[in-house]
């Protein structure tokens, strides 16, 4: 009896001995999974970002989304000169669907782009995402100092990770006709014009003049949307404070300043972006437009034809000071499986001397600093805008005056209202700027049901 309770004292004891080596060793290894594996995935990030690899080592096909295929194959194929082997898939999207698509795929499992684009309209919300390697750690150090200071803020998402690197800068002065500015303001100098106009209000009393001594015939602008893009990207306040929605603070200056364009009648009717609003830039109806650096290439080059060498337009500085108009960002999506030839394209694309001088072919700005300290660099005359040299007016004239507003992960929505409520004010000459205010608080509220607005 005793030897019985002896020998099943001893398999107890060798039982509890077994299960507790056993669960020591589970534990042991559930705490040390997460450390192996950041290793591994270190270890794995040094092989793929070797220092080692030649460009002709990176052979792999990279996809995208975007909305600008010159752009893309401007500068692939400059990329292609000195990385043979990598080849790109495009796939066109419109870049307000941007959100939607990027959040479908998430939703679904599918596959991101491997070079993800961000337009500044909706960028706030996409980089909150969780779909972006973080440029600014590991193994990229995307050192954020190399780029123009105002850029800094949009290119980083709530945590302060950079989620993409601007294509190019979009620095906006205004454009003007030549032929109407000398044949109604008696001048196409651009130091004149601006000493002409130095306010907006000053801007409206010459338009009243030019439509008295031509009869109604010509226009200060296309139509309200060019006034009300160009108007509320001069204001720098928040969209957003403290969680509230700012739009009598920030939005209704804008609407007042429409309201006496629009009374003042020197203002057209054309929708922003319609078929007739792009053939306006060849009929010589309308002096002003807000300018971009893209502006020449997509709006004034393929519909004012007749322009090239004869130099039709002028840029300047505008009442009230100069904007940043548009922006779109290159970032690495998580499901990307060449990472490192992602980051080698961003790189050349936004950052080298080889990717700047290739999308300056077009008329784009790189964002980087270094290659403007060869002070030649900015040069750029546009042959519709004569001998004037756009490029450095951009650079050195436009740059230093921007004020961004800060990113707000609505500004979407509240830019979509702004739409609407100018097409409002467009169509109905009645409608004031205090009930503008109303309707665009009321779309908001549409979109954003729990939204506080003031």
């Amino acid at each position: 009896m005793y030897r019985i309770q002896w020998k099943k004292a001893i398999c107890m004891v060798a039982a509890v001995f077994m299960l507790s080596s056993l669960l020591a060793g589970c534990a042991g290894n559930n705490a040390t999974k997460p450390a192996e594996d950041a290793a591994k995935k270190e270890e794995t990030a040094k092989t793929e970002f070797s220092a080692d690899k030649k460009p002709e080592d990176y052979n792999c096909t990279l996809t995208t989304w975007g909305w600008d295929e010159n752009y893309w194959n401007t500068v692939t194929s400059a990329f292609n000169k000195k990385y043979p082997n990598v080849k790109f898939e495009y796939t066109p999207m419109a870049n307000g669907d941007s959100v939607q698509k990027y959040q479908t795929a998430l939703a679904a499992g599918t596959e991101l782009p491997d070079i993800a684009w961000a337009i500044i309209d909706s960028r706030a919300k996409l980089f909150e995402l969780d779909m972006w390697e973080p440029l600014n750690k590991p193994p990229y150090n995307f050192d954020i100092n190399q780029v123009f200071d105002y850029l800094k803020p949009v290119m980083v998402n709530s945590k302060g990770d950079v989620c993409g690197i601007e294509q190019s800068v979009s620095p906006a002065g205004l454009a003007y006709r030549r032929d109407l500015a000398k044949q109604y303001l008696g001048t196409d100098d651009p130091a004149e014009l601006e000493k002409m106009l130095p306010t907006w209000d000053a801007f409206i009393e010459k338009g009243k003049e030019i439509k008295q001594k031509s009869g109604g015939e010509i226009f200060m602008w296309p139509g309200m949307g060019d006034a009300a893009q160009f108007i509320r990207e001069q204001n720098p306040s928040p969209w957003v404070e403290n969680g509230k929605i700012m739009a009598t603070k920030s939005l209704k200056p804008t609407l007042d300043l429409l309201v006496k364009f629009r009374d003042a009648g020197i203002v057209d009717k054309l929708d922003a972006w319609s078929p007739a609003w792009y053939a306006s830039y060849g009929q010589g109806k309308h002096m002003f437009a807000g300018c971009a650096t893209w502006t020449s290439q997509f709006v004034i080059q393929p519909n004012d034809k007749d322009g090239k060498g004869k130099g039709h337009w002028g840029l300047m500085n505008a009442p009230g000071g100069n904007i940043s108009w548009g922006g779109t960002t290159l970032g690495i999506s998580k499901t990307c499986k060449n990472k490192d030839a992602a980051w080698e394209f961003i790189k050349f694309a936004t950052l080298s001397k080889e990717g700047a001088e290739a999308i300056k072919q077009i008329g784009n700005f790189t964002s980087a600093k270094e290659p403007y300290k060869d002070p030649n660099f900015a040069s750029f005359k546009d042959e519709w805008f004569g001998g004037q040299d756009t490029g450095k007016f951009f650079i050195e004239q436009v740059i230093p005056q921007i004020k961004l507003r800060p990113m707000t992960k609505d500004d979407n929505i509240i830019h979509d209202a702004m739409q609407l409520v100018t097409t409002a004010l467009n169509s109905n000459p009645q409608m004031t700027s205090d009930e503008a205010l109303k309707k665009l608080i009321e779309e908001i509220k549409n979109k954003l049901p729990d939204a506080q607005i003031e």
